[in-house]
């Protein structure tokens, strides 16, 4: 979820059930991909020491310690603490949210429904046009609108208790997501540099869920602030969150900057590519394995509360379950150290591989101690995975477009998590827990058709010396890429 980003669609589901129980060469025949010469419109060139000393990755030339910005790690920190807060007020409102819609608006399941819908159609609606527009006027009018936007939308819910409003209000909470999740991964891309691009997103996911676990310990000593009962209980809540959320504001504002040498390429005349020609084939590569991913995340927050509790599992024991699953992504930050010395697609490939296989253990058994087990597993294999994903997303895309890319990202992943609840009851009611095994299925199958692409693609991209097997020096131009060419230049 990715930068001050309000919590996003994998972390969301964590609190909630504990609480109920982010000059290019023509192309190479045989090669996926398109001419890739209108999308490089920025290279810095490296002088210093020590960026000789590291392949460079066309989002400027690295300072101490491998930054891009001389401040780089002030930057990431300030982001990074952001995220932390904002995430802890999220992590506050969820578990509750659902109760106060029920007990205090009156609001039906179907409404209830309805309203957690409504955020993630803003996200999926809104991603693809926000990271465009961050590639446009910069990171951090995104960074700072939407984390403002998103304490506005959470302060809303004091003001009603009408259903219909709060699906406005949700749908305002997705779109201030999709505001800054894009913007504030390609953020982090553009202060970091090839050398240590995985392990800055793995910080930025530890903050995340760092601010995840303790959200949900603070709710009820804010419900007891607020009377213990009624209106005031919750309202004290989404007061909280919403403080968070401007308080994290102020400080994105006072403290980031955006990077010099991306805000000298933002003022520069450039052709603007179509969004279908960023989709080359690692990044389209990398967008089904997490679409894939998402989709089986979707279905099982829908159903694996019901699954437990028809075995007569505690709410205990439930909430147990997703702490197992995610108190090891708190180890992302190593995860993305793993990734920037070694194999970013084998990391990438092997974590969501093995959480796919997770899904089987469900299936197959239903003994407590193997589901907490096959929890941690999925957690870590998380943690590995999600910061390789990243620096291997912004490795194979163009410096200048990041932001769009990860908008489209963004609206793949919800798209598909939002599928996969929707299909979840229809699944679950026709073959029961057996559901777990065709989300290890769904899970699986993307993995198996990315790897080889991506496998390809890494053999490429590893050295630093191209984005993609279709930047390599020596490639033969595919028919029509003269023309192309000749566009972007004149752009």
């Amino acid at each position: 979820m990715d930068a001050s980003a309000p919590p996003s669609r994998l972390p969301e589901r964590v609190p909630r059930a504990v609480i109920a129980g982010l000059c290019g060469h023509p192309r190479r025949p045989g090669t996926s991909g398109v001419d890739r010469t209108h999308l490089m419109t920025y290279h810095t060139p490296n002088t210093d020491d020590d960026a000789q000393r590291r392949p460079d990755d066309g989002l400027g030339p690295a300072a101490d310690g491998g930054w891009a910005v001389p401040n780089g790690r002030r930057q990431l920190f300030v982001v990074a603490a952001a995220d932390f807060v904002v995430w802890a007020g999220g992590g506050a409102i969820f578990p509750y949210l659902p109760v106060f819609l029920q007990e205090e608006a009156g609001a039906s399941l179907w409404w209830i429904g309805v309203i957690a819908a409504a955020y993630f159609i803003g996200i999926f609606a809104v991603s693809p046009f926000a990271g465009r527009l961050s590639d446009r006027v910069g990171r951090k009018p995104l960074l700072v609108g939407g984390t403002l936007l998103y304490g506005v939308s959470t302060l809303l819910f004091i003001t009603t208790t009408e259903p219909a409003l709060f699906v406005l209000f949700r749908l305002l909470e997705g779109v201030s997501v999709a505001l800054i999740v894009p913007a504030g991964q390609a953020f982090v891309a553009e202060i970091t540099t090839d050398r240590n691009r995985s392990q800055a997103y793995g910080w930025w996911t530890t903050a995340q869920f760092g601010g995840l676990l303790i959200g949900p310990a603070l709710a009820w000593p804010l419900y007891e602030l607020g009377g213990g009962e009624g209106l005031w209980a919750f309202y004290s809540i989404f007061l909280f969150g919403s403080a968070l959320s401007f308080l994290a504001a102020v400080a994105l504002a006072a403290l980031v900057h955006e990077p010099q040498h991306a805000a000298q390429a933002r003022r520069s005349a450039v052709t603007r590519p179509p969004l279908r020609s960023l989709l080359t084939a690692p990044v389209v590569a990398i967008l089904l394995i997490v679409a894939t991913a998402e989709f089986t995340m979707g279905a099982w927050e829908v159903v694996w509360s019901i699954w437990l509790d028809s075995q007569g599992r505690s709410f205990a024991f439930i909430g147990l379950t997703w702490i197992a699953f995610s108190a090891p992504m708190l180890l992302s930050f190593l995860g993305g150290r793993l990734a920037d010395r070694h194999s970013r697609f084998a990391l990438m490939t092997a974590g969501f591989a093995v959480q796919g296989l997770m899904w089987f253990v469900f299936s197959l058994t239903e003994i407590p101690g193997v589901y907490i087990a096959a929890m941690v597993v999925g957690g870590l294999a998380f943690a590995l995975a999600f910061p390789a994903k990243q620096g291997l997303l912004v490795q194979v895309s163009p410096p200048r477009w990041l932001g769009s890319v990860q908008g489209i990202e963004q609206a793949s992943m919800q798209g598909a998590a939002f599928i996969g609840t929707l299909t979840a009851p229809v699944v679950y009611g026709a073959i029961g827990g057996w559901i777990f095994a065709v989300c290890g299925a769904v899970a699986l199958s993307g993995v198996a058709v990315a790897a080889p692409i991506l496998r390809r693609e890494w053999a490429c991209v590893r050295d630093g010396e191209a984005r993609n097997c279709a930047d390599l020096p020596g490639a033969e131009p595919e028919p029509g890429a003269s023309g192309a060419t000749a566009e972007a230049d004149a752009g």
